[in-house]
């Protein structure tokens, strides 16, 4: 796959800048780039050093796992990982035959 930009072609952003790849029926996604603004779900300081690798599958049909690894050495000794199940009896939203929809979020409005 493509590398990451780096040096200036690389902005730092809220969401920092990601790319994705399959691993068998697991989506990886790398993410570098984020600006001081990040909190890792909202909770977690972090840096400009932020790496995040997310694992995304799905095990059966009504199921999605999701795993994190955060690592971000101006921020915390080690890397940390965290792991969630969403199914459909967990997802109070989850409506059969439904649609997910992506969440949009935009830095200074661009």
């Amino acid at each position: 796959g493509r590398p990451h930009p780096t040096g200036d072609d690389l902005r730092p952003t809220y969401l920092g800048h990601s790319i994705g790849r399959w691993e068998g029926d697991t989506l990886v996604i790398d993410s570098v780039g984020f600006n001081e603004k990040q909190w890792v779900r909202g909770s977690f300081p972090s840096t400009d050093q932020l790496h995040i690798i997310e694992r995304i599958s799905r095990p059966d049909l009504k199921t999605l796992v999701y795993e994190a690894t955060i690592d971000d050495p101006g921020a915390y000794t080690k890397p940390w990982s965290g792991r969630w199940t969403i199914s459909q009896t967990t997802a109070s939203k989850w409506i059969e035959g439904g649609e997910m929809f992506e969440y949009i979020c935009q830095d200074d409005g661009k």
